[in-house]
């Protein structure tokens, strides 16, 4: 194990990758420094997770462009991501209050990449940073900078959110920039000859002074602009990039939550994404959720203008699984992505199901705000409310991707059922209690009551059950359908319900005495 004797504390480095020091602080008790190291040590134990800062008390709930401009990322209009600007973003939170989601609880507006001046691809004007290395907005599409936008969306009684990445872009590396507040370069930083998989960034090495102080000038930033949620994309473990980089993302994320704090701005922070289980300690401690599956969104399947599929969505019945004892206030939520259930449901261009035979003269697509083509959910009704269902029983973020401005009433009803939004934010994760083609999940919600979601992930009507013994009792209990808002009665045993293909019912459970 090779460490770094500094100020009587030592350090362990990750023997898989340069930059992969984990901090493990202990004291030489010869050392006169000893008592101030073992202080220290402990201001950092306490001061690593993100989870005690305030933030992530429950799922959030809000929106995020990257559904909208992903489908023409990174081409479409000059500059990529033609619906990535500020009309659109300032009309989206404008939307959020008026169509009365704001009312029931959403409160997020989040920017997702390529909102700068083009550290994140290749898109944008020549100067891409500060004199700091740090990133400025691309005012071709955010005219009047980023602390706007955030004020705009304050000015709507929202929450803002903004996107960055790990490690050192490219440019600031090549110019050397200083870093804020201290005799340090960027050169000095990385860990060369080192480049993350994910945006050919130089990967940072945290053992070197001024590296978290570039995090923190990066953070305090965004801080300052006024935002309220942070996005970490491309979190990566050596495990999971193929056996060719060995880089591990974990100090970026131990950092970034740093930087958090340290900013002295309440901030939801959020990693992304398809994380590895593996490492949830990890994730819980620094985070206060995490992606647990890659983009909902597939990229115009089975149509040009669909945002996902079925395939996309009913994968994450099994993928959750593993992750569902490992979310609460404290532990950070699972992120399944973004809800894809508001933009009218896609019956021209259906999900991938065999039995639906695509059209062969589909008509035009309406028109979006962004002067772009507007995108459809993709999905039939019943599995847009399946969608909302399985996001709700598992205490999920409910992150919206479609255009607000363009919502439909069926959309809206699933989107403000008060009923069903409180399942999300009781902050308890629902458990498998039944697995195959007709799961269930169920949260156990204490004083003898539970909510229960039912699902039909076959092709053809079928029925499906939640016997009471499966919650941890028998007798009879009361249901409430909480889609339709109206008792079911009550039932001895268990409970029964014929469900349509890919359909599910969503169930307030409270055992009789």
């Amino acid at each position: 194990m090779d460490t770094d004797r500094t100020n009587g504390c030592t350090q362990s480095a990750n023997s898989t990758a340069i930059k992969g020091y984990f901090v493990e602080c202990w004291c030489n008790l010869g050392s006169a420094l000893a008592a101030l190291c073992f202080i220290l040590c402990v201001l950092q134990a306490a001061t690593a997770s993100a989870q005690v800062y305030g933030a992530g008390q429950k799922p959030y709930m809000g929106w995020t462009t990257w559904s909208q401009q992903s489908y023409n990322y990174p081409t479409g209009s000059p500059g990529g991501d033609p619906f990535q600007n500020e009309t659109n973003v300032d009309a989206n939170a404008d939307a959020m209050v008026s169509s009365g989601l704001a009312a029931v609880g959403f409160q997020y507006i989040n920017i997702d990449g390529d909102w700068d001046n083009g550290m994140m691809c290749a898109c944008g004007p020549p100067v891409t940073w500060d004199t700091y290395g740090r990133p400025i907005g691309n005012l071709t599409r955010f005219p009047n900078g980023m602390a706007a936008v955030a004020a705009h969306i304050h000015s709507d009684g929202l929450l803002a959110g903004i996107y960055w990445e790990e490690g050192v872009p490219p440019g600031p590396y090549a110019a050397n920039t200083p870093i804020l507040g201290t005799p340090y370069t960027v050169q000095q930083i990385v860990a060369l000859p080192l480049v993350t998989e994910f945006n050919g960034f130089y990967v940072i090495d945290f053992t070197k002074p001024g590296a978290q102080e570039y995090e923190d000038s990066i953070i305090n930033l965004f801080a300052e602009w006024g935002y309220d949620y942070l996005k970490m994309d491309g979190v990566r473990t050596a495990e999971n990039r193929g056996g060719t980089a060995f880089i591990d993302d974990r100090p970026d994320v131990a950092a970034f939550s740093l930087a958090v704090r340290h900013s002295g701005r309440r901030m939801y922070f959020n990693l992304s994404s398809k994380l590895n289980h593996d490492y949830v300690a990890w994730w819980e401690k620094y985070a206060n959720g995490r992606r647990i599956d890659g983009d909902i969104e597939c990229g115009g399947c089975n149509g040009p203008y669909q945002l996902t599929d079925w395939t996309n969505l009913s994968a994450r019945f099994t993928d959750v699984i593993p992750w569902t004892t490992n979310a609460g206030p404290r532990l950070g939520w699972n992120d399944l992505d973004s809800l894809e259930v508001g933009n009218t449901a896609n019956t021209t261009y259906p999900s991938n199901t065999p039995e639906i035979a695509q059209p062969s003269n589909p008509p035009a697509a309406p028109t979006s705000l962004a002067g772009t083509p507007a995108l459809t959910d993709g999905l039939t009704n019943d599995q847009r409310r399946t969608m909302v269902t399985l996001w709700a029983i598992n205490a999920a973020p409910l992150q919206l991707g479609d255009d607000l401005t363009l919502l439909d009433s069926f959309g809206m009803q699933l989107l403000t059922n008060t009923e069903v939004i409180a399942v999300d934010q009781s902050g308890v994760p629902g458990q498998a209690v039944m697995e195959g083609s007709t799961p269930v999940f169920a949260q156990t919600l204490g004083g003898d009551s539970y909510y229960v979601a039912l699902f039909n992930l076959n092709s053809v009507s079928s029925p499906v059950t939640v016997n009471w013994i499966n919650l941890g009792f028998t007798g009879s209990a009361t249901v409430r359908d909480l889609w339709a808002q109206s008792n079911a009665g009550s039932f001895a045993n268990g409970y029964t319900v014929t469900l349509n293909p890919y359909a599910s019912s969503l169930l307030l459970v409270r055992r009789v005495k």
